[in-house]
C-alpha cells in the first residue's frame, strides 16, 4: 500500500499528512521552477533580462530534479526504472536492520555508557520526594485496597490449603530432630545451665501445689471412710502428705547436688545419647512427625488460618477506614521519610539499583540487539520502506525544497558571471 493510500484511509495520521503536505510543497515548487524557465524562454528574445530568470529557473530544475532523484532512490525505483544504486533502503533491509542493533548496542547499551549515565541519576531522593507526597501515598493505598478483593477471589482456596499444609509438613519433616533437641540440650546442659530451668520449673509446682492445696485435702477427705472422719485421721494424712510434698519440694528446689535431680540429669543426657546414636529413637521420632502432620486435626487447623487471614483482610478491605489502607499509607510515608533523612541508605539504594540495572543491561544487550535485527529482518521491504520513510520523508522533502532553491541561486551566479565575462 503507497503512502498515499495510507493517508486516505488515516486522515488523522498527523505524520502523514505532514509528509505528504511538504512533498506537495516540494514538487509545487519544482512544477513553478518549470513555469517560469518555460515562459522566460519564451519572452526573452524580446526582454533579454529574462536570461538571468531563465538560467536560475533552469538550474533550480536540475537542482529539484536531481534532489528528486536521491530521495526516492532511497525508498523506490526512480520512474520504476531499475537503475543502479536505487531503492536501496528495500534491497538493504536486512543490513540496515543489523547496522541498527550494532549501533544500539554499541552507542546506546555499552556498559560504560550505561554506568556514567546511572552514576548521575539519583534514584533513591526521586523517589523519596515522590512518595513523600501524601496524595500519592492515599493513592497508592487505595489501588492496593481495590487490588486486594480481586486477587482473594482469582485464588483457588484448595490450592492454598494444600499449600500451607504441603510447606508445613515439609518445613517438620525437614527438621533434624536429634540435633535440634541435642543442640538445646548440649546448651542447657553445659556449665549446668539447666539447673536455673530445673529450680525454676520447681518453683512453679511448689506454687501451684500451694493454690490446691485445699482441693487435695477435700479429695483425701472424700476418699477416707467415715470412721477416719470421725476420728480426724484424714486431716492428719492430708497434712502429712502435704507436709511431705512440700519438704520434697524445697529440697529439690534449693538443694542442685539432690539425688533425684542428678538422676535427671543422668536422664537426660542418656536420652540425648540415644537420640543422636539409636536407630529405634529416630525411627520413633519419624513416627511421630508423620502422625503429627497427617493428623487430621492439624489439616483443619492449617485449613482454618487460609480462611480466617482471606474473611480478616476482605473485611477489612470493605470497612470505612481500613487498617490495611493506614498501615500502607504509614509505610509509604515511613519509607519516604527515612530516605529522605538516611543518606547513607540513600546511597546504598542508589548501588543497588545501579548495579541491578547494569547487571540487567550487560546481560540483554545482545539480545535488544538481535531483536531489533530480527524484527527488521522479520519485516517485509514494503513495511520497512513505508515506516522509514514516514519517519524521514518530511525532513528529506527539504533537500528537495534546498536543492531547487539552491540550484536556482547557482544558476544565477553563473549566468551572470557568464555575461559579465563573455
Amino acid at each position: 500500500m503507497s503512502l498515499s493510500s495510507r493517508l486516505s484511509s488515516h486522515p488523522s495520521d498527523g505524520k502523514l499528512r505532514a509528509y505528504a503536505r511538504m512533498k506537495r510543497l516540494a514538487t509545487a515548487l519544482l512544477a513553478a521552477m518549470a513555469g517560469i524557465d518555460v515562459v522566460s524562454r519564451l519572452f526573452e528574445p524580446r526582454y533579454p533580462m529574462l536570461g538571468f530568470v531563465r538560467a536560475s529557473a533552469e538550474a533550480a530544475m536540475v537542482g529539484g530534479i536531481a534532489d528528486w532523484f536521491a530521495v526516492t532512490a532511497l525508498f523506490r525505483h526512480p520512474l520504476h526504472l531499475p537503475l543502479p544504486h536505487t531503492a536501496i533502503i528495500p534491497r538493504n533491509k536486512d543490513r540496515i536492520g543489523e547496522n541498527l542493533a550494532k549501533f544500539v548496542e554499541t552507542n546506546f547499551l555499552a556498559p560504560e555508557l550505561i554506568a556514567s549515565k546511572l552514576e548521575r541519576v539519583d534514584f533513591a531522593i526521586q523517589a523519596a520526594h515522590w512518595l513523600a507526597v501524601p496524595e500519592r501515598g492515599r493513592q497508592i493505598a487505595q489501588w492496593t485496597l481495590d487490588f486486594l478483593p480481586s486477587l482473594l477471589a482469582a485464588i483457588d482456596d484448595d490450592d492454598v490449603r494444600r499449600f500451607i499444609h504441603q510447606n508445613v509438613a515439609q518445613r517438620v519433616r525437614d527438621i533434624d530432630t536429634p540435633l535440634v533437641v541435642g543442640t538445646i540440650a548440649d546448651t542447657l546442659l553445659e556449665d549446668n545451665r539447666h539447673q536455673a530451668v530445673v529450680t525454676e520449673l520447681l518453683e512453679q509446682l511448689a506454687r501451684l501445689f500451694e493454690e490446691h492445696k485445699p482441693l487435695i485435702r477435700q479429695r483425701v477427705r472424700d476418699s477416707t471412710a467415715w470412721i477416719w472422719k470421725k476420728l480426724s485421721i484424714d486431716e492428719k494424712v492430708s497434712d502429712n502428705l502435704i507436709a511431705v510434698v512440700d519438704d520434697t519440694l524445697r529440697e529439690l528446689s534449693e538443694n542442685p547436688d539432690h539425688a533425684w535431680r542428678v538422676g535427671f540429669d543422668e536422664a537426660i543426657r542418656h536420652f540425648v545419647i540415644q537420640l543422636r546414636t539409636s536407630p529405634d529413637y529416630l525411627a520413633k521420632w519419624e513416627a511421630l512427625k508423620h502422625r503429627f502432620v497427617e493428623h487430621p486435626a492439624l489439616k483443619a487447623y492449617l485449613a482454618t488460618i487460609w480462611r480466617d487471614i482471606k474473611t480478616s483482610i476482605e473485611q477489612d478491605a470493605a470497612a470505612p477506614r481500613s487498617y490495611i489502607k493506614t498501615r500502607i499509607e504509614d509505610a509509604i510515608a515511613g519509607i519516604a521519610k527515612g530516605l529522605l533523612e538516611d543518606a547513607a541508605m540513600r546511597e546504598k539504594l542508589n548501588a543497588w539499583l545501579r548495579e541491578t540495572m547494569l547487571a540487567v543491561v550487560a546481560g540483554q544487550r545482545h539480545a535488544i540487539a538481535r531483536l531489533i535485527s530480527e524484527t527488521v529482518h522479520h519485516w517485509d521491504a514494503a513495511t520497512v520502506t513505508q515506516k522509514i520513510e514516514l519517519e524521514v520523508g518530511r525532513d528529506l522533502q527539504f533537500v528537495r525544497i534546498n536543492g531547487t532553491v539552491i540550484g536556482g541561486i547557482v544558476g544565477l551566479l553563473l549566468h551572470a558571471i557568464d555575461v559579465l565575462l563573455f
